[in-house]
């Protein structure tokens, strides 16, 4: 769908360009909502879908796998020109909200708290520098990583992998782990593949034994 609303007096089409977005995300899984944002944008904008060689995306929030989750969407349009940005020179910025049916352009100011995240990303075609969990010597994560990347997974959306199958079947206690720290709907996903009942049983008997 495409907004009714005419930017072309608002930004060349050429130019350089920071595009700000917040919304509720449709599509059923990660990479529909993915698509669906930045292809929606360009469309707005530039009458074409999303172009890897032209534009970078940077999601914020996006916790696709938590309901009602309002995620930030930073666009930088670069076009076929890559050359490093003099920092004097403003970008300009347009701040845009999905309202489930077109974008709406909104001309106040960004939250302060979407104002300093901003400040976090460089108007850089290589990118902001991004943090990595690290791996152990013989390049895997240890059972702890791994079961923090999991939750991270499934919080943002990305299905259940054979790896991640694997590795609640293996490592039961970091399976236990999981379901006291993930969201119910997310622990049901990957419930029936953990043996967890010697678990259930005992916690069952303390909780009993508590109530003496």
């Amino acid at each position: 769908m495409e907004s009714s609303e005419d930017t072309s007096a608002l930004i060349r089409p050429e130019g350089r360009l920071r595009i700000l977005l917040t919304h509720l995300v449709p599509g059923k899984d990660r990479g529909e909502k993915l698509d669906f944002i930045r292809n929606i944008t360009c469309q707005h904008l530039w009458k074409r879908d999303f172009d890897w060689t032209q534009e970078r995306c940077y999601p914020h929030n996006d916790l696709f796998g938590l309901a009602d989750r309002e995620c930030f969407f930073l666009i930088h349009h670069f076009g076929h020109d890559h050359a490093a940005q003099d920092e004097d020179i403003l970008v300009p910025l347009l701040w845009f909200q999905w309202t489930g049916e077109s974008l709406i352009q909104s001309f106040e100011a960004p939250p302060p708290n979407m104002q300093r995240e901003l400040q976090k990303w460089p108007f850089t075609w290589e990118g902001r520098k991004w943090h990595r969990i690290p791996k152990e010597p013989d390049g895997t994560y240890s059972p702890m990583n791994y079961r923090n990347l999991i939750r991270s997974y499934l919080r943002l959306g990305v299905p259940v992998s054979e790896d991640q199958i694997k590795f609640v079947r293996e490592y039961p206690e970091h399976a236990r782990w999981l379901k006291d720290h993930l969201e119910e709907h997310l622990w049901l996903m990957l419930e029936p593949y953990c043996d967890l009942g010697s678990d259930v049983e005992n916690s069952n008997l303390d909780a009993l034994s508590q109530g003496q």
